[in-house]
């Protein structure tokens, strides 16, 4: 979630303020709560543990092919969003791993769900690394990387500054999605899959979660530097951007959120447009996720610089870059 576009007239500070408070507890787009407690320690060699939908210890199946959809990695999958994405691909026939750091709703989903469950702290990189390789164990590749993990906190600057908190929302909130990336490279590259990672609309305008938007922003940062390095390998990589998104987690705000006149989604609306982004070939995307409006990229102007598409363009063909002084700057 992130901050959501109000309606025209009705985004006072009161209004934001209050929008704000109901999305640290909404935060449907991991495990709230679970994403933010105390760190499970690192999964790797826990893989032996991996729990299917009834319970049971995976058996994997070798590296080839498997019968049956795409092979399907989701973290923060245990509420929210990512339950929603988890369900709705294995509905389709996919095969998932969710990862999360909180067992007991991680597991609820797997059982309802038919997916596999791995207990995951994705501020780790070893963490992540694990979940890559439990999916792909019990799968025989990756194709589809749902990096969707995140947390509020409240964490601003000033004389209430918590360091520990801003440590761990930037450790969910960015570290994760690098993290995750850079374990899924490998075998993304090899089936020329698709990572969507859950940034938030608060990454496309001002909002007064500072730290939380600027992880973000960070993320959506990240999205569109390294989607165009990404695509020679046939990877696409793009970002959702939801606003604020109706869980049970807002339940006791939710009347006066639809007071406020403010548009809230749902976390099946946020599946459908991870649907779409899936279903689209463009790369290096902000997507826009929002109930009263299509989802469509969002529109950044462009910054023309001289010089910065030829750099670019041999970066990404690993051609000799040559000197800085090929790329002007205003």
């Amino acid at each position: 979630m992130g901050e959501v576009e109000g309606k025209e007239g009705k985004e006072g500070t009161e209004g934001l303020e209050m929008v704000e408070r109901s999305e640290r507890s909404e935060r449907s787009e991991s495990s709230e709560g679970s994403e933010g407690s105390e760190s499970s320690g690192s999964a790797e060699g826990m893989a032996d543990g991996l729990a299917d939908g009834a319970g049971h210890v995976a058996v994997p199946q070798g590296n080839g092919s498997p019968a049956g959809g795409r092979v399907v990695l989701v973290t923060g999958g245990a509420s929210g969003i990512g339950a929603a994405v988890a369900g709705r691909l294995a509905a389709r026939g996919d095969r998932v791993l969710v990862a999360d750091i909180d067992a007991r709703r991680g597991e609820a989903v797997a059982a309802r769900t038919g997916a596999l469950f791995l207990r995951t702290n994705v501020a780790e990189l070893e963490d992540n690394e694990a979940a890559v390789e439990a999916a792909v164990a019990a799968f025989g590749r990756l194709d589809v990387v749902h990096l969707n993990a995140g947390i509020t906190g409240g964490t601003s600057l000033g004389p209430d500054f918590d360091l520990d908190g801003y440590r761990k929302i930037v450790g969910i909130n960015l570290d994760s999605v690098v993290f995750g990336i850079q374990a899924a490279l490998p075998h993304v590259r090899r089936s020329g899959g698709r990572i969507v990672v859950t940034a938030s609309a608060a990454a496309l305008r001002p909002s007064i979660e500072v730290v939380y938007s600027a992880t973000k922003s960070a993320v959506v940062a990240l999205v569109r530097s390294l989607a165009p390095v990404l695509q020679r390998d046939g990877v696409t990589l793009n970002a959702l951007c939801p606003g604020l998104v109706d869980t049970p987690l807002i339940a006791a705000r939710r009347s006066s959120i639809s007071a406020a006149g403010l548009p809230v989604a749902s976390a099946e609306q946020v599946a459908d447009a991870f649907e779409t982004v899936l279903a689209d070939e463009r790369t290096g995307q902000a997507w826009l996720v929002m109930a009263d409006r299509p989802v469509i990229p969002f529109p950044f102007p462009e910054l023309p610089v001289p010089g910065a598409e030829k750099l670019i363009a041999k970066t990404i063909h690993g051609a000799d870059m040559g000197a800085p002084s090929d790329m002007e700057t205003p």
